[in-house]
């Protein structure tokens, strides 16, 4: 088994460990022909694709890009081009660009946070500094940029990448604009991750349409499927900040809070006790502890069900996201990609 089909594999496998049940997906992935194979010549091509740049970026890059990953972004490009009836070897530039495009915001993700760590070593920061690792994420992004250029049969690709570009810039501004406040609504934090998130996911649904050279109804029925299974994503990731062991929460949730971060269950919570912003603001001025904060926060989250009510609205995408699955035509690849999405988005339940 290739090792971006063992990752998404690993992915349904842990999230068994929290009581989803990831079979159903791991044989639909192993039946669609070919993705085995291709998935291969991705990492190839990504490799391939950060050959060409000067030393230092590429040493930067390829920290980052080569280190592995779960390919979610890109094994979406490829089953959504064989639902199309195209060949998954056609949809490999297109999930190659999709993989660079989320590796450059990984990039600049880490100097916004001053991230140490990412998959297990050292950020790219930690090892080259700020400004390397941001202009290496720029590199990347036109980087992305010309391979789409460069398939010159598949036009709509391009301008859509552009504006996918576009709303991930806006999302992460918002979300440097909102942080330290608490006082993020719920129409912020969905602003941000429809940005942030679901746009990369439905650019990278859609662009397996555009491979196999349909045009239409379709790649914009994979556009919302993929946008839907980025929202829900990014849900359960954050329902999981609250659900994780006690001794492993206390650390990561003190992290994110002393970064200002809100997320959907933390605002829940701050809607139901006012007063707890109070105690964030303080933590966030350095007039209190992270320990000492994050017992509160944990308390207050179970309290207002923040973490039951992101569960629930990530089902109510995964739902709206399968409907518009549903105009895409039946067949191996498009149960493949409905099974993963649905174990992926579920895996905290």
């Amino acid at each position: 088994m290739r090792s971006s089909e063992q990752a998404i594999l690993s992915q349904l496998d842990a999230s068994a460990e929290r009581g989803a049940r990831p079979e159903r997906a791991q044989a639909a992935l192993q039946e669609v022909p070919r993705l085995g194979e291709e998935l291969m010549a991705l990492e190839q091509q990504l490799s391939r694709a950060t050959a060409d740049a000067e030393e230092t970026l590429k040493a930067a890059a390829r920290h980052l890009v080569l280190a592995g990953g779960k390919r979610i972004r890109p094994t979406v490009t490829l089953l959504a081009c064989g639902a199309c009836g195209g060949e998954l070897a056609t949809a490999v530039p297109f999930a190659v660009a999709a993989e660079l495009t989320h590796s450059a915001t990984l990039l600049h993700d880490d100097v916004i946070d001053d991230g140490p760590m990412r998959r297990g070593q050292p950020t790219s920061r930690v090892i080259w500094g700020n400004a390397v690792s941001v202009l290496t994420g720029d590199w990347l992004l036109t980087r992305a940029l010309e391979l789409v250029a460069e398939q010159h049969a598949r036009p709509a690709a391009l301008p859509a990448l552009l504006a996918t570009m576009r709303r991930l810039v806006e999302g992460e501004v918002l979300q440097l604009s909102l942080r330290g406040s608490f006082e993020a609504t719920e129409r912020d934090y969905f602003d941000v991750v429809e940005g942030k998130t679901a746009s990369l996911f439905g650019w990278s649904a859609a662009a397996g349409a555009w491979a196999a050279g349909i045009r239409g109804e379709v790649p914009r029925a994979l556009g919302v499927f993929g946008e839907g299974i980025g929202i829900a994503f990014q849900l359960v990731d954050d329902a999981l900040d609250y659900a994780a062991a006690p001794e492993l929460l206390g650390k990561r949730l003190g992290t994110d809070l002393l970064e200002g971060k809100a997320t959907l269950p933390l605002i829940r919570a701050c809607e139901a006790e006012p007063l707890l912003r109070q105690r964030l603001s303080a933590l966030v001025e350095g007039k209190a502890e992270a320990h000492d904060v994050a017992g509160d926060v944990i308390e207050a989250v179970k309290r207002s069900g923040g973490v039951e009510a992101a569960r629930a609205i990530a089902r109510e995408h995964t739902g709206r996201a399968m409907a518009a699955l549903e105009r895409v035509p039946d067949g191996v690849h498009r149960r493949a990609i409905a099974e993963a999405a649905q174990q992926l988005t579920e895996r905290a339940f």
